[in-house]
């Protein structure tokens, strides 16, 4: 397997992702207030999944995680959270990235696009649930209350998945194509 460095044209686009990811979330989703916390329906999902088809799986978790994780370091309430929020969007695009560019496919085919925008955030979805209901074993809550308690956050995640899936792969076809009309796209045609 041959070893990929980082280059400057990576780092500038995992920059760039990572601040389109922190952008879209900061003012394009709805927040809804929960006994358990504030969730939101939110299109920064479908760039998460997008930082994943067109950077691959390493970039594309790092844009994802960085600008998802800077949002929580804005937020007050998600500050204690960040780390994890790291963590679960590296996770979610790393997924999708590698199940689209699996053996060189390199995010092109759309049937494998679709299973990999479907398990990143299905994946993300029982991450965020699984987090939150252990959060409250932790704090002393036995499985059922806890889980019980996160069934409004639980409720969001359909909505959240459906917009994540149709915009990702509705906006890659235009996206990869100016991608490919830059020296990044250049280089990435090249490895």
């Amino acid at each position: 397997m041959k070893h990929q460095k980082f280059t400057l044209y990576d780092i500038v686009m995992t920059g760039l992702m990572a601040a389109v990811v922190l952008v879209v979330t900061m003012f394009l989703s709805i927040r809804i207030p929960t006994p358990t916390g504030t969730v939101m329906i939110k299109l920064a999902n479908a760039f998460v999944l997008l930082c994943g088809l067109l950077l691959g799986p390493v970039r594309g978790g790092l844009a994802a995680g960085l600008g998802s994780m800077i949002f929580d370091l804005m937020t007050p309430e998600y500050v204690p959270e960040a780390w994890i929020t790291f963590v679960r969007f590296f996770l979610m695009a790393y997924l999708c990235g590698l199940i689209a560019h699996w053996a060189g496919a390199r995010a092109k085919k759309f049937s494998r696009n679709l299973i990999a925008c479907l398990a990143a955030a299905v994946f993300s979805s029982v991450f965020y649930m699984l987090k939150n209901v252990l959060v409250l074993m932790l704090a002393g809550s036995a499985f059922v209350p806890a889980f019980t308690a996160n069934i409004p956050k639980l409720l969001t995640s359909p909505p959240n998945i459906v917009i994540a899936v149709v915009v990702s792969l509705a906006l890659l076809p235009a996206l990869q194509k100016a991608i490919s009309h830059t020296a990044f796209g250049r280089q990435q045609a090249a490895d």
